[in-house]
């Protein structure tokens, strides 16, 4: 399970660092400023029942992906969705935490991301960390979920080093990156 769980995780942070996972397509952009000219608001209603913010991308939007994400995410109506090159993504935040939520072309949920501080992580992960960096401060979380799975990253640092680990909802932690930071 450990085995098969790594690549994703590795994927996903890679997304992560790049900020390739984040990019829109030029089309919705362009829709979404033809509505606006034409007097429409960007929040809509599609026929699916749905609000959107960007109503306009509505019709591009897979109608599966609209219905798990209405079903998954019960209280939020406020998603911001955008169209990548195989799938879907709703940006949104709930409970304080900004979250992704990635979607294939099929509308099949893949993955969610939820970003957050220290104080926002339970207290058995950040003591897991904590007991084996003590000295490094946590300045980032990513929170991933995959199908069956949860998992940590977060990014540790001092001074002179910075470090990306990684840990399992068990509390079984890897050090995936070891950078010595340059003077």
């Amino acid at each position: 399970m450990k085995k098969t769980f790594f690549p994703v995780a590795v994927l996903l942070s890679a997304t992560l660092i790049s900020g390739q996972g984040y990019a829109q397509d030029n089309k919705g952009q362009a829709d979404l400023a033809a509505a606006k000219s034409s007097g429409t608001t960007p929040t809509a209603i599609t026929a699916a029942g749905t609000s959107l913010a960007h109503a306009a991308a509505a019709n591009t939007i897979s109608r599966r992906a609209i219905k798990d994400f209405k079903s998954r995410f019960t209280t939020v109506a406020d998603e911001e969705w955008s169209r990548m090159d195989k799938g879907f993504c709703a940006y949104f935040i709930k409970d304080g935490f900004k979250v992704r939520a990635y979607y294939n072309a099929r509308g099949d949920w893949q993955a969610s991301l939820k970003y957050c501080s220290e104080s926002q992580l339970p207290h058995f992960i950040r003591d897991v960390v904590k007991r084996e960096y003590y000295d490094l401060a946590i300045t980032s979380v990513t929170i991933v979920e995959v199908p069956d799975h949860l998992v940590y990253l977060m990014n540790l640092e001092d001074s002179s080093t910075l470090k990306v680990v990684r840990v399992n909802e068990d509390g079984e932690m890897d050090l995936l990156k070891d950078f010595i930071k340059s003077n």
